[in-house]
Order: C-alpha cells, then sequence, then structure tokens
C-alpha cells in the first residue's frame, strides 16, 4: 500500500441511511464502532490521500479538512492506482489480500473495497461507484471480515464486534498501556487501556469481565462511575460521578456523559452530564441531554422495534427488539423528556415537551403548548454559543449547509 503512487481513497456511495446523522456527515465520518473509517484507515495504513463524499456534502468535507493532507472530490496527481475503500465499512482486515485488479463486492452490487488503476478508479467514481461500474477486467470476491453499514441498527448489531476490534486497532497505532490507579476498583481480566494523559479517579470501578476499556487522549473517569467493557471512552471525554456505562458504549471525543448509558455511540462534543436512561441509541454531535432525560429501548410488547428514519419515508423494521433510536447534530432534549422506543431526533430540533412524537422534524421547536420551527437566527445563535465554548469558529460551508437544511423544513410559524 505504501508503492510509490498508489493513493488511498475513501468514498460515500450514498446508499447507506443513517438519518439525520448524515446531514452533516458523511459515510467515512461516521463513528460505525470506537472509530470511523477515516480513523480507522489512518491506523491501519498511516494515511488517507483522498475523499469522495456525495455532492451535497462537498463543500463540508472540503471545508472540514482544508487544514490536512487530503484531497476532497478528485485524485491526488501523480496517482498511478486506487485503494478504493467504502466510507462504511466498519473492518478493514482484507485489505493484506488486495492486489492491483482486485475488487471485494458485498452482496452484488456494493464494493467494500478495490485497488484500481487510476483510470479505473475514476470511471468507477464519476459513475457512482458501485460493482456494476467497475471494468470487466477486475477481479470481484467476497468481504471475509466486517461489513458494510447501512443503517443505525446494522450499526448496533455489530458493536459488540467493532468496539474490541477498535480498541485493538486503536491501541496498536497508539500509546497504550494497560494501568490503573490507587484507588480504582478492576475487575475482570481484560484490559484496561490508557493513553498516558487519561486518568481514573479513586472510587472507579472498571469491569472488563466481556471485553476491553479504552481511554483515549485526556479522558477521564470520575469518582463512583461504573465502566463495563467492551467501551470506549475517547479523547477529552468526560464520565461524570456515579455514571453507569454499559458495555458496547462509545463516548466519542470531548463528550460529557453520565447516568444509565449502554450499547449507545455519541459521536463528538455532545453532553449527557446528568441522570437518566438511555440505550441503544446513536448520538450526533453537539447534542444537548437535560437532567432526568430517558430513552425506551424496548417496547412493553417485547416485540420488533419499527422506526422512521425521515420525513419522506414510512416505518421501517430494524430486526431488532432493543432499539432506542438517534438524535440528530445540535438537537436540544430538555429535563426529564421521555423518547419513545426507537425515535428519531432530527438535527436542530429543540424538545421542551414531556412526551415527544417518535419522529421528530429537523429543526422542530417542540413545547407543550404547540409545535413550531424554530427560527433561524435563534439556532444560529445557539449553535455559535455552544462551538464557541468549546474555542471552535462554525465554518462558512457548515453554516450554508445548516441554512439549507433548515430551508428545507422551515414553515411560516416559528418560534
Amino acid at each position: 500500500m505504501n508503492a510509490a503512487g498508489t493513493v488511498v481513497a475513501l468514498f460515500d456511495d450514498g446508499r447507506s441511511r443513517f438519518g439525520p446523522l448524515a446531514d452533516l456527515r458523511a459515510s467515512f465520518d461516521q463513528r460505525l464502532g470506537a472509530l470511523t473509517c477515516n480513523e480507522r484507515t489512518h491506523c491501519v495504513l498511516g494515511r488517507v490521500d483522498a475523499l469522495f463524499p456525495q455532492d451535497h456534502l462537498l463543500a463540508v468535507v472540503t471545508e472540514r479538512y482544508a487544514q490536512e493532507p487530503v484531497s476532497v472530490g478528485r485524485i491526488p496527481e501523480g496517482a498511478t492506482e486506487v485503494v478504493l475503500i467504502n466510507g462504511a465499512l466498519d473492518c478493514l482486515s482484507d485489505l493484506t489480500t488486495l492486489n492491483l485488479g482486485d475488487a471485494i463486492i458485498v452482496g452484488d452490487d456494493t464494493i467494500a473495497m478495490a485497488r484500481l488503476s487510476r483510470v479505473d478508479a475514476a470511471k468507477c467514481l464519476e459513475r457512482g461507484a458501485t460493482a456494476a461500474h467497475l471494468s470487466a477486467k477486475v477481479v470481484k470476491r467476497g468481504l471475509t471480515s466486517g461489513t458494510v453499514v447501512r443503517s443505525p441498527w446494522a450499526l448496533l448489531d455489530r458493536l459488540a464486534h467493532s468496539v474490541p476490534a477498535d480498541i485493538a486497532t486503536f491501541s496498536r497505532a497508539g500509546e497504550m498501556t494497560d494501568r490503573s490507579a490507587t484507588g480504582v476498583h478492576r475487575l475482570g481480566h481484560g484490559p484496561l487501556l490508557m493513553d498516558p494523559t487519561a486518568e481514573v479517579l479513586p472510587g472507579a470501578v472498571i469491569d472488563t469481565t466481556d471485553g476491553p476499556v479504552l481511554l483515549g487522549k485526556g479522558a477521564t473517569v470520575r469518582p463512583g462511575a461504573v465502566v463495563c467493557g467492551p467501551t470506549a471512552i475517547l479523547a477529552n471525554s468526560t464520565i461524570i460521578d456515579r455514571a453507569l456505562i454499559k458495555g458496547r458504549t462509545v463516548v466519542g471525543p470531548s463528550c460529557k456523559v453520565g447516568g444509565e448509558v449502554g450499547s449507545s455511540v455519541f459521536q463528538a462534543y455532545s453532553n449527557k452530564a446528568h441522570d437518566g436512561h438511555l440505550g441503544d441509541a446513536l448520538i450526533g454531535e453537539w447534542v444537548n441531554i437535560g437532567a432526568g432525560a430517558c430513552n425506551s429501548n424496548l417496547l412493553n410488547t417485547y416485540g420488533e422495534v419499527a422506526t422512521r428514519l425521515d420525513a419522506a419515508g414510512g416505518n421501517e423494521r430494524t430486526g431488532r427488539q432493543f432499539y432506542g433510536g438517534v438524535i440528530g447534530d445540535h438537537a436540544k432534549v430538555g429535563i426529564l423528556v421521555a423518547l419513545t422506543t426507537g425515535s428519531t431526533i432530527g438535527t436542530g430540533a429543540m424538545i421542551a415537551t414531556a412526551r415527544p412524537p417518535a419522529f421528530v422534524e429537523r429543526f422542530a421547536w417542540l413545547t407543550q403548548e404547540r409545535t413550531q420551527s424554530y427560527r433561524f437566527d435563534r439556532f444560529d445563535q445557539t449553535v455559535r454559543s455552544m462551538m464557541e465554548r468549546r474555542g471552535i469558529t462554525l465554518g462558512d460551508a457548515y453554516m450554508a449547509r445548516l441554512k439549507a437544511l433548515h430551508g428545507a423544513h422551515f414553515h411560516p410559524s416559528a418560534a
């Protein structure tokens, strides 16, 4: 993979459906386990040379990676061959078997990865990056490890495997050591892998009976918290005092999480700092979940959970008995809110009613009295205030994308 003229390119084929989580994030930036495909590729190969998002996210991705040596939407000059990796692929083990002219296919038409000449790669990407667009001379074979994740419930199905696998990948690429501290209670025989700057404070309990626990750079577990593996607490995140973090959980960078949380994934910069249950759920960036707010991840009938991911679609079967749902970026969930099983909360929604519906539109403003649209000037002010607290400046392309999403869902009556 390090041969001169070989570039590594991640692509979003547009066929994975993550509801509001895809509004501002390409598939290769979705946290499919402890790592995104972008992060995983950096860990395994040491680099990513090119990114190919869907057209509506081209400007956002270009802005996001402006300071990094990566091409967006084009194959870098000097490339003679291209390693293509589907951004929704959650394991890269098959890379070691990939030769020039090979493609690894999932089902009948999905490219998981391929190693092609520059000309063949360019043609494939231009035509939609499916197996049907590969040259006839390309050798096709099946995927042996991992899967191309196509939905939130498929992502949750994979956490028992993907979290420990990603922890192993992450730890091999960093300076993680199995260590603890005085006054920390250790249960189980699995590893507690910690960055040198991570900290577990006295009185915390780390249970690795069912899998490893990883603490990234600057991560902290506060006194009285219980963290059960397999779980990854990533850079600069804090587990609040007396929290219960159950297995198959990923707390993304710069999050604060408390209460009872299990089988859930936080992207980044989100807070659930108070008591309340959250289970089998995917949480976007810049989300705030208020004190005492809870979600249901199991129907009273113990039946299969159905859900709705988008306003234009109907209910879909998840194949899961346990499914809490999705909360999109910049959503705010007020105190004591009870989210029903399989909820989808849209990007930018503001919920201040105790029992919101199972599907909440993007930029909805919900109170006990009425449902309105969140006025964009007020939303803009909130977003900028929240980001500035973390020292992050809102980019023009990011703002334009939010405004376009708001325009598509705006109603004249706005709060």
